[in-house]
Order: structure tokens, then C-alpha cells, then sequence
């Protein structure tokens, strides 16, 4: 009678570690939420934490031009100088070439959130790619 109760008692506890483990996973995946990733984005390493790309935006509108709007973000407590630009990309992927795909300046203060906004220089135009580095 006595090894008829071990494999049982070895199943409820198998079992029970079982959920609990699974209980575990489900919580940390929940507890750990990551924010979408923009793969049209690329910020400079050196950046890192101290500003962040969000609300990434590329639409055509009624026009025949694409246009884009992207959110930039300081997340220090002093000025931040930095430099953006936009490559515009045709049907393939290829670049367009264009005057207006140009690095940009701009100073952040503490803590800023800057709207940038700019338009394709050609109708050929339909996605883009954002690059952000610090100011040289």
C-alpha cells in the first residue's frame, strides 16, 4: 500500500511544480513589457538612454507626396544637441538621391519633446529610414 501512494504524491508534486513554474513565466512576461521597435529608426549608440524616437509616422495623405512626423525626446536634465535626417526609399528599397536628405541641428532642452516633420522629395518616394547622432 505504501508504494501505491508514492507515484501519485510524485504526480500532484510534478504537477503542481509544473503550474507554478508556468505561473512564473506568465508573470514575468507581463512584468517586462517592451516598447515597440521602429526598424525605420536608428539612433547613435552614444545616445543610448539620454533621448528616445517615439510616434513614428509615414503617410501619403491626399497629396502625392509622402510626408513623415516623429516625435524626439530628451531624457536628461541639460541640453541636448543633436542631428537628424531622413533618406527617403523607393518601391525597391533603393535611395533617392535629394538635397533635402541632409543632416539637420537642433538643440533639446531638458526634458523636450520636439515634433520633426518633412516631406519627400519625390513621388517615387514611399517609406523612409531616420537617423539620429549627436552633434559634431
Amino acid at each position: 500500500m505504501k508504494n501505491s501512494r508514492n507515484p501519485l504524491r510524485k504526480g500532484v508534486a510534478v504537477g503542481a511544480l509544473l503550474v507554478l513554474f508556468e505561473s512564473m513565466m506568465l508573470t514575468g512576461c507581463v512584468a517586462t513589457p517592451t516598447p515597440p521597435v521602429d526598424t525605420r529608426v536608428t539612433i547613435a549608440p552614444n545616445l543610448g538612454r539620454v533621448m528616445q524616437v517615439t510616434d513614428v509616422r509615414c503617410t501619403k495623405g491626399s497629396g502625392t507626396y509622402y510626408t513623415f512626423q516623429a516625435n524626439i525626446v530628451n531624457n536628461t536634465h541639460s541640453e541636448l544637441r543633436v542631428q537628424w535626417k531622413v533618406q527617403w526609399l523607393d518601391e525597391e528599397g533603393m535611395e533617392i538621391d535629394s538635397l533635402v536628405s541632409t543632416w539637420n541641428s537642433l538643440a533639446l532642452q531638458p526634458f523636450e519633446i520636439r515634433a520633426l516633420k518633412g516631406t519627400a522629395p519625390s513621388p517615387e518616394a514611399v517609406d523612409m529610414r531616420f537617423y539620429v547622432r549627436r552633434a559634431r
